[in-house]
């Protein structure tokens, strides 16, 4: 008995995975093919940016210290020419918006605090 999958590649030539079922690979098995789109569907998904960036972000936040303990480092691996300086850039960049964010929630936290104190509430915007 062939162990062999007797359906084609896409090629055209034998299948040259082992049989699963009926005679075909689980690649190839008619039965298969709903199961087969979902794990193409979820595998897809699992390889998004946003869900890297969601599986990163938890590990990624940095407190300034961190941040400055990484820039120095990054500024002596570039000196020393082991990273590029357009990572270095890069990595300067970010770290300038993660700063200028972090800024703008404190301001946004304070004025909050005084407009509270003072008994008014948040200045309305006046939409077009």
């Amino acid at each position: 008995m062939d162990s062999k999958c007797k359906a084609p590649n896409r090629t055209g030539k034998p299948c040259s995975a082992t049989h699963f079922k009926d005679g075909y690979c689980r690649w190839h098995h008619p039965d298969l093919e709903a199961q087969r789109a979902a794990e193409r569907a979820a595998g897809g998904q699992a390889r998004s940016n946003k869900a890297r960036a969601r599986r990163q972000l938890a590990d990624a936040v940095m407190s300034i210290e961190d941040m400055d303990a990484f820039l120095c480092a990054s500024m002596v691996k570039v000196a020393a020419g082991r990273m590029e300086p357009n990572v270095g850039s890069a990595v300067a960049t970010l770290a300038k918006t993660v700063v200028a964010i972090r800024q703008a929630s404190e301001l946004e936290r304070r004025l909050e605090e005084l407009e509270r104190a003072a008994g008014i509430g948040p200045m309305r915007r006046i939409s077009s």
